[in-house]
């Protein structure tokens, strides 16, 4: 189903039922950066993935409800969030479905199993320090239909997608199992010629001398070509006042970059609930030196 259908469902929807409820949110993320290249040392306000979006569920029957959503990255720093095509909108994650005693059923677009696997691993999302930089296999896609499993045993679950390419809807997929507790997180996922590749990942998130470490390991094949490579990240986060948290993540591959490597350090103060000012240093580098930079920038967030 197109997006512009799935849109126009959502609103009529809105527009004609009375048990609707719908919930506006949103997110600003915008950073000052110093991006030091190959090239030279530029000073630049970056967009950081700033995002509208409407979501809710209708009530069918007992167990049983509709359930939508409709997100759209904008851009508060020159109102062009998709460059591509010069739209001050950009498609996330947008979809429909169901949601009962069974699981949920949902089709649209969304972020496969195998990104959403990682849980909040990755401490920079959406910043100079994200694992994109340098992992395959971080994919929001198109034509998704999904399912996910009831919690089972309160800590337990899982999510199949079936995704539409070249030879129709199941010729790729993604899976993942996640197990996840007030302190413990663990998942493993896989990815079946997703954006050609097959890769395998396995995630843990545990407590550590008082703090949060993060571990992910990872291996990619390109379908193609046969070619395999591994990937890990760790990551550490540690409270160190009140509202005050320090972050450490390291990311090795060679899956986008030759011999890549993005360390990244920072500091999150919060402000309220939802909002917090931030600083970090972002160092990628890599035996592709075309590709190399640093990055120091101070940023601020605020999600409503």
């Amino acid at each position: 189903m197109k997006i512009k259908g799935l849109f126009l469902l959502i609103i009529l929807l809105l527009t004609f039922s009375v048990q609707s409820d719908t919930t506006v949110y949103g997110k600003l993320f915008v950073t000052l950066e110093s991006q030091e290249m190959i090239t030279g040392t530029e000073l630049n306000i970056e967009n950081n993935a700033s995002r509208l979006g409407i979501k809710g569920n209708i009530e069918l029957k007992r167990e049983l409800e509709f359930i939508y959503q409709a997100e759209y990255e904008i851009d508060p720093v020159d109102g062009t969030a998709d460059e591509s095509n010069g739209r001050s909108f950009k498609q996330r994650n947008t979809f429909i479905g169901f949601k009962g005693s069974l699981g949920t059923l949902f089709l649209g677009t969304h972020d496969t199993a195998f990104k959403k696997s990682q849980d909040k691993i990755d401490l920079f999302n959406d910043l100079a320090g994200d694992i994109k930089n340098i992992l395959e296999g971080e994919n929001r896609l198109s034509e998704l239909v999904g399912f996910t499993t009831p919690v089972f045993g309160k800590n337990l679950s899982a999510t199949f997608n079936l995704i539409k390419e070249k030879d129709g809807l199941g010729d790729t997929s993604s899976f993942s199992l996640r197990y996840k507790t007030s302190n413990i997180y663990a998942a493993v996922a896989l990815d079946s010629k997703v954006e050609g590749y097959d890769s395998y990942r396995a995630s843990f998130q545990i407590p550590f001398n008082k703090a949060q470490l993060g571990l992910m390991f990872q291996t990619s094949k390109e379908v193609n070509t046969g070619n395999k490579e591994e990937a890990y990240v760790v990551s550490l986060s540690r409270k160190i006042t009140n509202k005050g948290t320090i972050k450490l993540q390291l990311t090795e591959s060679d899956l986008k970059l030759v011999s890549g490597k993005q360390r990244t350090l920072g500091y999150d103060q919060e402000l309220s609930k939802k909002a917090k000012i931030f600083i970090f240093y972002a160092d990628l580098s890599s035996s592709m030196v075309e590709k190399e930079r640093n990055v120091t920038a101070m940023g601020f967030e605020f999600k409503f």
